[in-house]
């Protein structure tokens, strides 16, 4: 058996019936049975008489019991804390004004409302006896035109981040704040992630959530959580993770969340995968109470937004692309103009100072001739230089170290270095190319500048060495840079210097793992050991 909607259903209700005055009868079937709720007051504002529609109102969204609304009770009684926003209507209509006002808001700690109202006089002997107010609700109304605001706002983001250049994280935020006052949710985030895995997280953003969010969601995936939210993106609809929470708070690898979930009030989620160029690229989230049904225009909605922030994620992805390009071709235009011009001309300038050496060596057997002299710190200096605009040089070629390998990298910055400083740096190691992944081969080029930079600016050495070595047995690279310098303690590194902590991040980057070895007074030893594959 089909039961009709409620619009559709016929209520039938017993009327007693009263014979008199046709004017009565009318005004008493108005005062009943309108749906609109009708209170008689008097002008020193307590209340007369009113319909069950009126009262009903306390009932329905203050809670109120059903004996509140009574006959002698004072309006503000009935409505307390609500005499700054009454008292205008109240006294346009005890001057004699009929007052009329469109979702006149009504609010407690508890609950916020909206009321069509119309106050209007009643008269005796034409003086004003009192007033009768007509209430209509309007709060599905105004909270039905909120929730358009809201989507109309999401949606405005959303297309101001494709036409404007706005950090992902801040759009992805927005979208989160616009899309939970659309639906009421608890609190709402939309999460990017870069791997097919579905665990590296890449962008993200929230609202509702607590500060430190995302950290939490990255240590559980680090603890191995294996979340049901990665599991439905798979799919292309919206889906509703019943009992979310109680499940996860059984969860150990959630332990991280738990802490933050205290005080929220959710128990289910929504998930909407955010899809673009036919794979999942994250999901749009929100936390919910327990058993919310989401309805067909909300799923709608939902879907729309998390298609259009998928967009802009792409579009995002793709400035970075175009931006990064159009920097590297830069970069190309200064190497070859740098290459074609100044190193050139340094070139020249060292070929002629070699040449007034020699011819001036032909003339003079005087050590101390200050030609001589000046001539010889002309030919170093230009000979530093030269090495100098080299190291340059390849370091503005994009995908230098990919193409000419790490050992001769390396060797060029260590060039460089011997041709300015008074540090012997050698690097040796396998000419052949390393079988290490290229993206791996720039992390280890990095770390190693950092190593040597590190000896230049605090050893005092005189020497360092960079080996290189391979292990085919073990499928392992290792580098090693050593100096003679002074030393230090590497548990004692004061505050503020940032190079260990950056070459372990590298090291770990990479897969690897690096030692550091020092004393004071006895130099100082890097060692990064990483996996190879094999050939």
């Amino acid at each position: 058996m089909s039961w009709p909607s409620p619009l559709e259903r016929e209520t039938v209700r017993h009327v007693t019936r009263v014979d008199g005055d046709l004017d009565a009868q009318l005004l008493d079937i108005f005062f009943d049975q309108v749906p609109m709720g009708i209170a008689v007051f008097s002008t020193d504002l307590r209340l007369l008489r009113c319909n069950k529609t009126w009262a009903g109102f306390f009932t329905h969204y203050l809670g109120a019991p059903a004996d509140w609304v009574s006959p002698g009770k004072h309006i503000f009684e009935l409505l307390p804390g609500q005499e700054e926003a009454v008292a205008p209507l109240l006294e346009g209509v005890l001057a004699g004004n009929v007052v009329r006002q469109a979702a006149h808001q009504v609010a407690t700690e508890e609950v916020t409302t909206y009321w069509d109202v119309v106050f209007a006089p009643t008269f005796v002997d034409g003086q004003v006896a009192g007033f009768v107010d007509i209430v209509t609700d309007a709060t599905e109304r105004v909270r039905t035109y909120e929730k358009l605001e809201n989507r109309v706002a999401a949606f405005t983001v959303i297309a101001d981040a494709m036409t404007v250049e706005h950090p992902l994280p801040r759009t992805l935020r927005q979208v989160a704040r616009s899309v939970r006052a659309a639906t009421g949710s608890e609190a709402a985030a939309v999460i990017v992630w870069e791997d097919d895995d579905l665990r590296d997280l890449t962008e993200y953003g929230d609202d509702g959530l607590p500060d430190g969010y995302r950290e939490a969601v990255e240590e559980a995936y680090a603890l191995g959580v294996s979340s049901p939210i990665r599991a439905v993106t798979t799919q292309t609809e919206v889906t509703v993770i019943r009992d979310f929470r109680s499940t996860a708070e059984a969860d150990p690898c959630y332990a991280p969340l738990h802490p933050m979930w205290v005080g929220m009030d959710f128990q289910d989620t929504v998930v909407v995968p955010l899809g673009a160029r036919g794979r999942c690229v994250g999901c749009l989230l929100l936390y919910v109470e327990a058993g919310r049904q989401l309805d067909v225009d909300e799923r709608v909605f939902v879907q729309a937004i998390a298609d259009q922030t998928a967009v802009a994620v792409e579009n995002s992805r793709l400035f970075a692309d175009a931006e990064s390009h159009a920097t590297l071709v830069e970069r190309q235009r200064l190497a070859r103009e740098l290459h074609d011009s100044v190193s050139q001309a340094l070139f020249s300038m060292t070929l002629h100072a070699r040449a007034a050496e020699r011819h001036l060596a032909s003339r003079t057997t005087d050590d101390h001739d200050p030609l001589a002299l000046s001539i010889a710190t002309l030919s170093e200096l230009t000979r530093g230089a030269l090495a100098e605009m080299r190291a340059l040089i390849f370091e503005l070629r994009p995908r230098a170290v990919e193409e000419e390998g790490l050992l001769t990298a390396l060797t060029r910055q260590a060039e460089a270095i011997n041709a300015r400083e008074s540090l012997t740096l050698k690097v040796r190691g396998p000419r052949e190319r390393l079988p290490v992944d290229p993206r791996a081969e720039e992390h280890v080029y990095r770390l190693v500048l950092e190593a040597m930079n590190n000896t230049l600016k605090h050893a005092g050495a005189r020497t360092c060495e960079v080996d290189i070595t391979v292990d085919q047995g073990a499928d392992r690279l290792t580098v090693r840079v050593h100096d003679d310098g002074r030393g230090f303690d590497p548990d004692t590194v004061p505050a503020g210097h940032l190079g260990q902590t950056t070459m372990r991040d590298r090291a770990t980057a990479v897969g690897g793992t690096l030692e550091v070895l020092s004393a004071p007074g006895a130099g100082c030893t890097v060692t990064l050991t990483l996996p190879i594959a094999r050939p």
